[in-house]
């Protein structure tokens, strides 16, 4: 099933005894949840502790003033592996679910060769959440301000977007939070966001190496400057520029290989946009000087639990280095 099956199906009162969102982008699992509450009722919940028998239990009992039983289940990872026992009782339960009720599970992670995905699938209710192209988020935050009355400057949704890693949830709270900074004016502009909205340190890492890249040494120290008086550790950054370079590695390895955009992102799990930025980053380093920076991070890192060098210092000094060295 589709995103457009999905809504299509609710909006038709055809549904099916279970459903299951998955996948990276949380904001869409827990949308399409509660558009199936919001439609069917009121949801008796299960956290990730719950049991299989009392979930089966909840879904066995029959509805009292509505239609149906709603029973949503909240990222048990009975979808992926470490629950095998508990997943195989569920997907032999699962065809014996009665019409009354309707089975909705939330995870991050499924394993698609298990029973219960398959099950699932079979029963035509696995929908997997990707997040969005670009041009598909910049359509949604333009929906999100019209329901609040504003517009938003093509330039400043680009903006926005990229501060917010182009993730869905924070781009909504960043949405809430544009609009009622503006008042009654119906326009977000560039400048609003830039005066309310920080970038996620994602977002702040990939101009860091982007600068390193390009040999923008000052600049990228001053980029480092400003996340440490945004309280951010020193460690946390480290941990952030070896994620980046990592992804930077396996991504022109990826390319080496011919390997399309959208099945890397994929194969990497990855978002669209982070492969774009890896892509764009790695023009800028040859595979020897990522290799090398990958190594000095590590013994940075090494370095600084080992107390042979101070953790502001030594991050300060890896980017020198690289800042000087690009390429």
């Amino acid at each position: 099933m589709n995103p457009k099956e999905f809504n299509d199906s609710v909006k038709q009162g055809d549904f099916k005894g279970v459903y299951l969102f998955y996948g990276e982008e949380r904001y869409l699992v827990r949308h399409y949840a509660d558009t199936l509450v919001t439609a069917l009722g009121e949801a008796d919940n299960f956290d990730s502790n719950a049991s299989v028998e009392n979930i089966i239990m909840a879904a066995d009992t029959l509805p009292f003033l509505t239609e149906h039983r709603v029973v949503r289940v909240q990222y048990s990872k009975l979808f992926a592996s470490g629950r095998k026992a508990d997943s195989e009782t569920m997907a032999a339960y699962l065809p014996q679910v009665p019409d009354s009720s309707v089975l909705i599970f939330m995870e991050a992670e499924v394993d698609r060769r298990g029973k219960l995905y398959k099950r699932v699938a079979e029963m035509g209710g696995a929908i997997e959440c990707e997040t969005p192209s670009p041009q598909a988020l910049t359509t949604w935050l333009g929906r999100l301000f019209r329901e609040r009355e504003k517009n938003i400057e093509p330039t400043a949704a680009n903006l926005l977007l990229r501060y917010g890693a182009h993730n869905m949830t924070t781009l909504a709270q960043e949405a809430e939070k544009l609009s009622a900074y503006v008042g009654p004016s119906p326009h977000v502009t560039t400048q609003d966001v830039e005066a309310i909205c920080f970038p996620t340190l994602q977002t702040r890492v990939f101009d860091l190496i982007g600068a390193m890249g390009k040999a923008q040494t000052s600049q990228a120290i001053n980029m480092y400057h400003n996340m440490l008086q945004m309280k951010e550790s020193p460690l946390m950054i480290l941990s952030m520029i070896i994620r980046q370079f990592r992804i930077i590695l396996m991504v022109k390895t990826a390319e080496a290989k011919g390997m399309p955009k959208p099945q890397m992102a994929k194969a990497l799990g990855q978002r669209s946009f982070v492969i774009d930025e890896a892509q764009s980053q790695g023009r800028r380093f040859t595979l020897k000087k990522i290799i090398g920076a990958m190594e000095d991070c590590q013994d940075t890192d090494l370095k600084i639990k080992t107390g042979l060098i101070d953790a502001e210092i030594g991050v300060a000094l890896l980017i020198l280095q690289y800042g000087q060295q690009a390429v």
